[in-house]
């Protein structure tokens, strides 16, 4: 296995605006983002996670195939690494009765989910707390299963967040993520999350294309412009100014990009 550094798309760097204080601000106008929720209720149609509110591109469809890949047995513990406000994770807890363990290093998003987590699974099932992708401040073999919504491109070192999954899983246990792949040469870029998950002593169980990822984001992103007057007005120039240069910078490269969920385990013996 080559070194990290000459995987593609393994060591990267992340844009300075990147930060635990801007995911303060997002968590902090979900709860007011109507318009967002519209906007992601017409796109998802019948696939949409209703109450779930993500933060990233979850649909009925990941969070089921979540389910069905993670094989959680029964009363084990699901860790869900950058958690934001956890809908993905309560979700997936509540359908098959898994403890869940939430990390996120935004303390807003952690207080959000701590509050929401009544509504989804019985008391003492659920808590969350502070840390990041490479350091959740967990203990070793502490998960069942673990996963990772649309975040782990917001980590520098992608072989580390997987290394630090793999510490969490026990033997056996299983990790699965959703992501994007593109072979575009932009230092960012993943072309191929496999020498990414193996360099991070994790064995790949499948990849699995996500249904209408492409055409589903473009049309968010192109009612995000539509709408962003609205936005503007309910949630605030800094939010809609956001939205935009996401949207604006997204829709160009989007083509060339492949949404994809990835399912890895940790081996169940040593060296198996």
């Amino acid at each position: 296995m080559p070194e990290p550094i000459d995987i593609p798309g393994a060591r990267v760097t992340i844009p300075a605006e990147v930060t635990a204080e801007a995911f303060d601000l997002d968590h902090r106008v979900a709860t007011s983002a109507t318009v967002l929720e519209r906007i992601a209720r017409e796109v998802d149609g019948d696939d949409y996670p209703e109450g779930v509110e993500p933060y990233g591109f979850s649909t009925l469809w990941t969070l089921r195939t979540f389910v069905a890949e993670l094989a959680l047995p029964e009363n084990g513990t699901l860790v869900d690494i950058a958690c934001g406000r956890a809908g993905v994770s309560l979700w997936v807890a509540r359908e098959t009765g898994a403890d869940v363990i939430g990390v996120d290093w935004s303390p807003v998003g952690v207080a959000a989910a701590t509050e929401r987590a009544a509504g989804w699974v019985a008391e003492g099932r659920a808590r969350f707390q502070v840390g990041d992708l490479v350091d959740t401040g967990l203990p070793d073999g502490c998960a069942d299963a673990v996963l990772c919504a649309d975040a782990i491109f917001f980590a520098s070192d992608r072989v580390a967040a997987v290394r630090e999954a793999a510490r969490l899983l026990r033997p056996g246990g299983r990790y699965a993520f959703t992501a994007d792949e593109a072979d575009d040469g932009r230092e960012r870029s993943v072309p191929d999350w496999r020498p990414i998950i193996e360099a991070g002593g994790l064995q790949v169980v499948s990849r699995i294309e996500i249904p209408h990822w492409r055409e589903r984001l473009t049309r968010m992103y192109e009612l995000w412009l539509e709408n962003l007057d609205e936005v503007r007005e309910t949630l605030g120039d800094e939010y809609a100014d956001e939205l935009r240069d996401e949207a604006e910078a997204m829709v160009p490269v989007l083509p060339e990009r492949t949404g994809v969920l990835y399912v890895a385990s940790r081996p169940a013996v040593a060296g198996g």
